[in-house]
């Protein structure tokens, strides 16, 4: 930084090129925090508007609250992430240029230094592209209000929207959070704590999802929010309460991740309400709202618990909390270490005085054990024969304490109030009668498990179960959460803003970084500046099956005092089990079958249908697609969507999707397959070329057959090339002996050298898929093996009955 001090033009020895850079970045900065605070006043100033005309709505005061949805909170997270990605690029990489090829020529280890800072410019650069991606591929996520506000008292219900174009074998995991964020500090020292304060958990099951050909799926939310819950309050900037909604799910590829902020409010306003519910902190009981501080409940194990239950060595029931339980904070943990560790080298070889490499060690020594601890640490609790004993071993080592049940007060699970966004720890924590708190566990990382111990652990010594979660924090609040109509000024809250501890800490840490920084700087002088030169293998959900006999007399008869909504889902049913009879009943209806819903059955049924090993139930899929949205097989639906496609970009894709169905089902073929031959080859939108390519799929002819193996080897993205060759080996409505003519084209493409190695992957997954051939992945045995079995297997599927088709079932 010297050499952009002020000096005499022309004997300035800096690159002039890396200063204009910089100096450009910093007029960029300037303009931006200018604009932020103009764009941010007129933002406050149109809030506090809308404050000042609904007084007693705090629920209207957010735009998007007021239009009853609230958006995604990780909404703009990518733009955020480029713009940090780009400032700490802009500024790393000119040093790193002007710096690291000297240091590098004279073998000085400090420039891996400049180089470690790069590397953080492309860990942000790709979680950019990772927010990005996932941004692209699940859209503009919002959720929706069935009322406004959310009661206390009552139910937060409601649909998040989102584009789904894959399947969560897993479901959607949700759940709903009472947080608590306190403000600490201020300036540089500042920091943000969070305190779930109550949380309720579901899951979501595939088959509950509803959604569109096009991928939009929505998400239904339903959650019972406790009568005296606390309200969300955001009039003090510094301690907020918050209701947030999380969704996520656990996907091919990059995973869905959501959160909601949603208004929880009282419609009239209570002061007994406003002003009495207070939680646990620093161990201090208040008089609370029941639900947030005791809850009867019991609570069933988790699904995937790191606890290991058995048998003890005295012969009671033992919780043993294995070592290395939190991979994902042991690898934080020895990421900031190694980085912390490589400063203390480099101040160690920098020839600064020994005092500060000492005192950066000193820390280091903590970062160290608590690696130590994170990684190799491990709990033992086993409870019977009227006592509890408890151990906490590290390498191995430690001892075993014993509690007898007449001693225990209370077990509760506990969290300490953690840094924003940064993932909940939770502990099992014992209380004796004597006020004493010992912790049983901790560095659990799923509140469920935590609760769920503490739960077995009263039962066992016999307390009344409470499985609420106590927020406890050394650093915490010891004041009840504010509510509405509770004065800030003159009240009883108390924020500690730091600690002496926190204090001394973070004073140790400036002051050796500041005379390190000083003494870099003036050990140099004040002389004259110095230059410094697939296919995607999709998990589809699996249906609770009605097992159906073959379609009887009577059963036909009783099928036709159904509905038809009844009546299509049993007859669809009862044809993917394979029953030709319900199949033929199927086709002969389903042109009177009105008013069809998307209902999660028929979804599912849809789905099962959609992967049938019968061709003539894929058919029958498609007609169910056309009776559910509203279209007849004629050719006056045939123009409406050709004219749709031509006139509406928008819901072209949409339309395309459709024409393909209709001329798989014999609706005006001719006129329809140059329409899509041409949207699947010219269109200027993936989108709308891989849904004409999922629309050439129901065809079922061979030119067709040839179209999508041009659109899979030719298609400039690869998510149509995915479905292209997706539906030339297994998807689409293709007799099998039809794909079998494709496997010469294949095995050429996977033998050609400019193949790429996702296309050859992809290649190699056709041919298995064409053929239930499991060769290795190498065109010259694919080659052999169509030598010599190739015409065998074609004359093998010409013969077969031509619906049978490779499928689910």
């Amino acid at each position: 930084m010297v050499s952009f001090a002020p000096g005499v033009p022309g004997q300035v020895q800096g690159n002039r090129w890396v200063g204009v850079a910089i100096s450009t970045i910093f007029v960029l900065i300037g303009g931006g925090i200018a604009y932020g605070a103009i764009y941010g006043t007129r933002k406050l100033q149109e809030q506090a508007a809308t404050a000042q005309a609904n007084p007693e709505s705090p629920w209207l005061w957010r735009k998007d609250w007021a239009d009853r949805r609230a958006e995604s909170k990780k909404r703009n997270i990518a733009i955020a992430l480029w713009v940090a990605a780009a400032f700490w690029s802009a500024i790393a990489l000119p040093v790193t240029f002007s710096t690291v090829p000297t240091l590098w020529r004279n073998s000085d280890p400090k420039a891996f230094l400049p180089l470690g800072v790069c590397a953080i410019g492309l860990i942000l650069a790709g979680a950019a592209l990772r927010a990005s991606i996932r941004r692209k591929r699940f859209g503009t996520t919002y959720f929706e209000f069935a009322s406004l506000p959310f009661c206390p008292g009552q139910s937060l219900k409601g649909s998040i929207h989102l584009r789904f174009n894959t399947a969560a074998r897993h479901g959607i995991d949700l759940s709903l959070s009472c947080v608590r964020q306190v403000v600490t500090g201020s300036g540089k020292n500042r920091s943000i704590q969070e305190s779930v304060l109550w949380q309720a958990d579901k899951n979501v099951p595939q088959e509950m999802l509803t959604g569109d050909p096009m991928g939009d799926v929505t998400i239904p939310v339903d959650f019972s929010l406790p009568s005296d819950a606390y309200e969300s309050c955001e009039e003090q900037p510094d301690d907020k309460i918050l209701w947030v909604l999380h969704a996520q799910a656990d996907v091919p590829g990059i995973n869905y991740s959501d959160d909601f902020e949603v208004p929880v409010f009282r419609l009239t306003q209570s002061p007994t309400a406003a002003s009495s519910p207070a939680t646990v902190f620093s161990g201090q009981a208040a008089s609370a709202a029941p639900a947030f501080e005791y809850d009867p409940s019991d609570v069933s194990a988790p699904p995937n618990p790191k606890v290991v239950v058995s048998t003890g060595m005295n012969g009671g029931t033992e919780f043993y909390f294995p070592a290395f339980r939190n991979p994902g904070q042991v690898l934080l943990l020895l990421f900031f270490t190694a980085l912390w560790t490589g400063v203390i080298y480099l101040i160690r070889h920098s020839q600064a005085p020994w005092v500060f490499a000492a005192v950066f060690g000193f820390f280091d020594l903590f970062l160290i054990y608590a690696l130590l601890r994170a990684a190799l640490g491990s709990f033992r609790v086993e409870v019977g024969s009227g006592k509890i004993v408890f151990r906490r071993d590290l390498l191995g080592m430690g001892s075993a304490r014993e509690i007898p049940f007449s001693e225990i007060a209370q077990i509760l699970a506990a969290t300490a109030p953690q840094q924003q966004s940064s993932r909940a720890s939770y502990s099992v924590c014992l209380f004796k009668k004597d006020g004493k708190k010992l912790v049983l566990a901790d560095a659990i990382g799923d509140r469920q498990e935590a609760r769920w111990v503490a739960a077995q652990l009263e039962k066992f010594v016999g307390l009344k179960l409470d499985t609420h979660v106590a927020v406890q924090g050394a650093f915490g609040v010891n004041a009840p959460p504010p509510q509405r109509g509770r004065l800030s000024s003159g009240s009883s809250i108390n924020v500690r803003r730091n600690s002496p501890v926190g204090i001394a800490i973070g004073l140790a840490i400036f002051f050796a970084w500041t005379g390190f920084l000083a003494y870099r700087v003036f050990s140099h002088g004040q002389g004259q500046p110095k230059r410094v030169s697939k296919f995607a293998a999709t998990a589809r959900p699996s249906l609770r099956q009605v097992k159906y006999s073959p379609l009887t007399d009577d059963d036909a008869q009783r099928l036709q005092t159904l509905p038809n909504q009844e009546q299509a889902e049993e007859l669809l049913a009862r044809a993917i089990q394979h029953d030709p009879r319900a199949l033929d009943l199927f086709e002969q209806n389903i042109g009177g079958w009105h008013d069809l819903e998307r209902t999660a059955q028929m979804n599912d049924l849809e789905s099962h249908a959609r992967f049938s090993t019968d061709l003539r139930v894929r058919n029958a899929n498609a007609d169910l697609d056309l009776a559910l949205d509203g279209f007849s097989k004629t050719e006056q639906a045939a123009d409406q969507l050709i004219v749709q496609a031509q006139a509406d970009p928008v819901h072209r894709p949409y339309s395309v999707y459709h024409l393909g169905m209709l001329a798989g089902r014999g609706v005006g073929t001719d006129r329809i397959y140059p329409v899509l031959v041409n949207y699947a080859k010219n269109d200027a939108d993936p989108q709308v070329r891989q849904w004409a390519v999922e629309g050439l799929a129901y065809l079922g002819t061979d030119e067709a057959l040839g179209e999508l193996f041009d659109s899979f080897t030719h298609d400039a993205s690869n998510a149509v090339r995915d479905r292209a060759g997706c539906n030339v080996s297994d998807c689409g409505n293709f007799m099998r002996k039809q794909r079998m003519r494709m496997v010469p084209k294949l095995i050429e493409l996977a033998a050609d050298p400019q193949t790429t190695a996702q296309m050859r992957n992809w290649t190699f997954l056709a041919l298995h898929e064409i053929t239930d051939e499991s060769l290795p992945a190498d065109a010259s045995a694919w080659q052999e093996w169509y030598g010599q079995h190739g015409e065998a297997k074609t004359a093998e599927f010409e013969q077969s009955d031509w619906w049978k088709v490779r499928g689910d079932q």
